[in-house]
């Protein structure tokens, strides 16, 4: 208990420090003249953006929870993520609201599978979101950054992202290995093994491992998306080729666990990259402030979904049956 206080400490005090800072390279009075003038239409869009990132999001993981080891309502999983969202806020960025996940909705027998499906989702928003940050330096070059940015970087975060692309397949044979090799076993060997087991599973459903690739390179573009109406509402159209070569790159360095809930980092890289393409500092701190105020706000469900009693949800999500081949 007394190490996580720390840590939430040492994280809020990075996330108020960055944004101190950043408040000291602007205009402040601008900065408060723009985002009050922001458009309230416009304002209402994101949150539509945000709402519709985040139960994407929820739909995603539930196809890769029902689709192999039981059944789950869409309503447990949408409740579910947004509780974790709302505790990462608080807790260490992915891992923490990962685990509040998995405890939302874990029960006997259940706890392996819902762990298998979040490393899997990981796992492939990794891949994904290494795909987006190479369309990202991509457009950096060219918006003229390829002097910044020079092929041998390039040619390296390519192959990186080939290996690891490659590299994939392997795992399933590797978490059935592992789950052979712990078979019968007791302690953490038998959770580890229950874990490869239930992981090792996706292998027979490589449609589904696929469709679920492709809705996460979507959900990416959300916040490309949002980032881009923030712009609008201050009044400010620098292009959509400016968020698609920063927002992708700022949401990669924003999982760094050094701040809270990514505040302070995100803000700090949005103005830094939109700064080397020509956006003042003033203008591109009030997109990244108005785009990350909606998010919060955003989530406040997550805040009732945490304070209401669990109880309080419609009936179990979960149930066992057969599990299902799919394609």
């Amino acid at each position: 208990m007394r190490r996580g206080r720390a840590s939430f400490a040492v994280r809020l005090l990075v996330s108020l420090a960055l944004l101190a800072l950043l408040l000291t390279l602007v205009d402040r009075t601008a900065l408060g003249r723009r985002l009050a003038g922001a458009d309230p239409a416009l304002v209402l869009v994101i949150v539509g953006l945000v709402t519709a990132d985040r139960l994407l999001m929820a739909w995603k993981w539930w196809l890769l929870v029902r689709g192999r080891e039981a059944a789950v309502s869409l309503w447990a999983a949408v409740r579910a993520y947004y509780l974790a969202s709302f505790a990462g806020l608080f807790l260490p960025m992915t891992v923490g609201a990962d685990a509040v996940r998995v405890a939302a909705l874990a029960g006997e027998g259940r706890t392996a599978g819902l762990v298998a499906s979040v490393v899997i989702e990981r796992a492939l928003g990794a891949l994904a979101q290494g795909v987006l940050a190479l369309v990202a330096i991509g457009a950096l070059v060219a918006l003229g950054l390829g002097a910044t940015i020079g092929p041998p970087e390039r040619w390296m975060l390519g192959g990186v992202l080939l290996a690891a692309f490659l590299a994939f397949p392997l795992s399933f044979p590797l978490a059935r290995w592992v789950a052979g090799r712990f078979h019968g076993a007791a302690g953490w060997r038998a959770m580890l093994g229950a874990l490869a087991a239930a992981y090792a599973g996706y292998a027979e459903a490589a449609g589904l491992v696929v469709v679920f690739f492709g809705l996460t390179l979507l959900e990416g573009c959300i916040p490309i998306a949002y980032h881009y109406v923030a712009g609008r509402a201050l009044g400010l159209d620098p292009g959509w080729g400016l968020y698609v070569a920063t927002v992708p790159l700022v949401f990669l360095v924003a999982r760094l666990p050094v701040s809270l809930g990514g505040i302070g980092v995100l803000e700090t890289s949005f103005v830094y990259l939109a700064a080397l393409l020509g956006l003042g500092p003033t203008e591109a701190l009030s997109i990244a402030l108005l785009a990350e105020a909606v998010v919060l706000v955003s989530l406040s469900p997550g805040a009732l979904v945490y304070v209401l009693p669990s109880a309080g949800h419609p009936r179990s999500g979960w149930a066992a049956r057969p599990r299902e081949r799919l394609p």
